[in-house]
């Protein structure tokens, strides 16, 4: 085999051994915020200092819990902020059934509250809600308003828009000064989690901010952040979920986010408002809180897809997920729609491992030739390659033919891998049988070795132009990659075991088949 095809499979082999391995390590590179756009430390040091003034008369908290298809939600009347909100379409693990609740990821208890800050003192505002219940179907909308007033005479309405089929909900604030005084205030709306940094499979958690032209994550221990201007929106997040402020797209705003401590974060969207007597301002955003679903985040045009963070191979991951998504949508089975995927790649990439393997059957015809060249220059390492060159050019081979297959199969490879990391599509997704989680490890090995064994009999059918040593070596790759493919996904052993397959069957056609009848 010629030395540089021999680079060639050893350098596939390292990038599909060690890609899964490296990104764990090292990914992603986290784009930290160092210093705020237009940095407000003044103000936010101002705010911080300010003494919690107790509101003016308590009113008994009242909790309002929203039923859709998609969530059960408890709202309380102090701020107008979530208690509780749970995922009705996501459990926590495949033995432990408890369903996911958002609030104790990303939006911890009183996230989305609404305060006001006063002459640098921070006030919270007890509201009277217009129900203690509502409950939509898919169809349907519903509307909560929030009531209260400031200890300064402010006339405060927050009103919740909730969608039957959306995580996202519509939020307007309203705030009156009924007062003969002007009166300049700042409306805040917070986020609060208890997480920061980065989880144990190393993917961020916490602060997230997506500017007009960028994606900032927030590591713990970073400088606080803080700024002024147009945003499409800021949040917290983790590996599945995420949790959102959505100001709109021509609204000046001001906004700050840190990770204060370990297993804190925390942003926050302000307004400054200025109000004359009598006069009413208007603020109008989106709060989201919910999973990471590629296909409904990319349908709200928010960018908040952008969340997901794919790897290096976003450009292939994202429509690949695309694909498996509209597939899973008709066949109802994540399993049978990479088969499906794997399935359309081999169609497509067909004209090439027809050339390929004609290419490597020419090679094995040449042999005897490639001997002699090499036995006649064996002394004169530069004359013996450029006759061999001279020789495939002669013949119209390219040497590397037969590794190209392979080699343009590591982009879908590392793409689908992302896919199965990051897509919460994928996360306890069932096949058949014993494979109940196509995001984790064949519990009982059986597709690696199933894979392994397939990979032998395809080397086996595949003809060689290489020395008896070389084939020895050769013959040990299949026992490489299954013991490679024994902790990788059992979706991405799915993929390499049907694609061995079908790839088996092509060389049997392009094999048995007279010339004349394939062209």
């Amino acid at each position: 085999m010629d030395k540089k095809v021999w680079i060639a499979l050893i350098l596939s082999m390292a990038v599909l051994f060690f890609y899964p391995y490296f990104i764990q390590q090292f990914y992603p590179a986290q784009e930290t915020q160092k210093t705020a756009e237009e940095a407000a430390p003044a103000e936010r040091q101002a705010r911080e200092a300010a003494p919690a003034v107790p509101a003016p008369p308590p009113v008994k908290e009242v909790r309002t819990v929203v039923e859709t298809p998609l969530f059960s939600s408890v709202l309380s009347s102090n701020g107008g902020s979530i208690m509780s909100f749970e995922l009705k379409r996501y459990s926590e693990g495949l033995e432990d059934e408890r369903i996911v609740n958002a609030s104790e990821k990303v939006g911890k208890r009183e996230s989305f509250a609404t305060r006001i800050e006063i002459n640098g003192t921070m006030e919270n505002i007890s509201f009277s809600p217009s129900a203690e219940a509502l409950s939509i179907d898919e169809s349907q909308e519903a509307e909560l308003v929030y009531k209260g007033t400031s200890s300064t005479g402010l006339i405060i309405e927050k009103r919740y828009l909730f969608s039957g089929d959306a995580y996202l909900i519509d939020t307007g604030l309203k705030v009156t000064n009924p007062t003969g005084n002007t009166i300049s205030v700042r409306a805040e709306t917070v986020l609060f989690a208890d997480v920061s940094g980065t989880d144990d499979t190393g993917y961020h958690q916490g602060p997230v901010i997506k500017t007009a032209d960028k994606l900032i994550r927030q590591d713990e221990g970073d400088p606080a952040a803080a700024g002024t201007g147009r945003i499409k929106w800021l949040g917290l997040e983790d590996k599945y979920f995420l949790s959102a402020l959505i100001p709109q797209a021509d609204k000046q705003v001001s906004w700050t986010a840190e990770a204060p401590a370990p297993g804190q974060s925390r942003v926050a969207l302000q307004l400054p408002l200025t109000l004359a007597p009598g006069e009413t301002a208007s603020f109008s955003y989106g709060s989201f809180i919910g999973p990471k679903e590629y296909d409904r985040l990319v349908k709200q045009g928010l960018g908040l897809e952008e969340s997901i963070e794919f790897g290096w191979f976003d450009w292939l991951a994202k429509p690949s997920l695309v694909i498996l998504n509209f597939f899973n949508r008709f066949l109802g089975n994540y399993g049978l729609s990479i088969i499906a995927l794997t399935v359309i790649i081999k169609i497509l990439f067909y004209p090439l491992t027809k050339k390929s393997l004609n290419s490597m059957r020419e090679m094995q015809k040449m042999q005897p030739q490639l001997a002699a060249l090499k036995e006649k220059h064996k002394n004169d390492k530069e004359k013996m390659n450029k006759e061999l060159m001279e020789l495939y050019k002669r013949n119209k081979i390219n040497p590397l033919g037969g590794c190209l297959p392979m080699m343009l199969q590591i982009p879908v490879f590392i793409a689908l891998y992302e896919v199965l990391y990051v897509a919460i599509e994928l996360r306890h997704a069932p096949f058949f049988l014993w494979i109940q989680d196509l995001s984790a490890k064949d519990p009982y090995y059986i597709t690696p070795i199933l894979m392994g064994a397939t990979m032998f009999v395809q080397q086996k059918m595949t003809p060689t132009a290489m020395d008896p040593a070389q084939q020895k070596i050769m013959m040990f790759l299949p026992i490489v990659f299954t013991f490679m493919f024994l902790t990788f996904p059992s979706g991405l052993v799915l993929y390499w075991l049907v694609n061995n397959v079908l790839t088996i069957g092509q060389q049997y056609y392009i094999y048995k088949t007279p010339v004349k009848a394939r062209a």
